[in-house]
């Protein structure tokens, strides 16, 4: 197998990778020039929204290519701007230096004062609120005052209530007697007019059309000189 073949393929996973970079960092140039104030000319809208896109699906390319297992070896690479690391100590010295995880005693000793922090602090919290509480009551002149005002309240609601049980017993027989007399009242309204004779019916005609013809005679006369 060759020996180059895994140098080879991790400096042709660099360059897609710094290719993808240098393509994010073009999109986003033309996007914040457009989105600038400043910029003498108003860009369109949708030139606006397809350079957005551009930038998106660059970063979503670039972030897929983070993702996949096989640049798991890049995890494991040391970069540096000069000349390359000469003896294997010497990268393993890099390799624990640019580690991501603690050593097993720092950890334990951090998630120690983890603990004692939050405890110091919800018992601090515990105090101030007990603090608060106790000296933010109501004076005792206040508290009086408030409770002689409810105590007033009442009585006023307990008196309105008797006057008005005093005032229905008062006047609960009139309204009765009134509602019936208006029911009577309807119920006559709603009876028929009485049925009249032919004759009499016949009298009361001629009654009517002697009045008006004495009227018409007395208007056509005019008026006496």
């Amino acid at each position: 197998m060759d020996p180059f073949y895994d140098d080879a393929k991790q400096i042709a996973e660099l360059e897609s990778l710094r290719s993808k970079l240098q393509q994010l960092r073009d999109s986003f140039l033309p996007f914040l020039q457009a989105t600038d104030p400043r910029f003498p000319f108003t860009a369109p809208w949708p030139e606006i929204l397809n350079k957005f896109n551009i930038l998106v699906a660059r970063y979503v390319s670039l972030n897929r290519v983070l993702s996949e297992n096989h640049l798991s070896a890049l995890r494991k690479m040391v970069l540096h701007p000069q000349e390359p690391v000469g003896t294997d100590q010497e990268q393993q010295v890099l390799a624990v230096l640019l580690r991501t995880k603690l050593v097993p005693e720092v950890e334990k000793a951090q998630e120690v004062l983890i603990r004692e922090a939050e405890t110091c602090y919800a018992a601090g919290v515990t105090q101030d609120l007990q603090e608060r509480f106790v000296g933010s009551g109501p004076p005792a002149e206040e508290l009086k005052l408030w409770k002689s005002k409810a105590e007033a309240h009442d009585a006023v609601c307990l008196s309105a209530e008797q006057s008005l049980e005093k005032h229905l017993d008062q006047y609960r027989p009139q309204l009765k007697l009134r509602i019936v007399d208006e029911a009577e009242e309807r119920a006559a309204a709603a009876e028929p007019p009485p049925q009249l004779s032919p004759a009499r019916a016949a009298g009361l005609l001629k009654e009517a059309t002697t009045d008006l013809e004495r009227l018409m005679r007395f208007v056509s006369s005019g008026t006496a000189g």
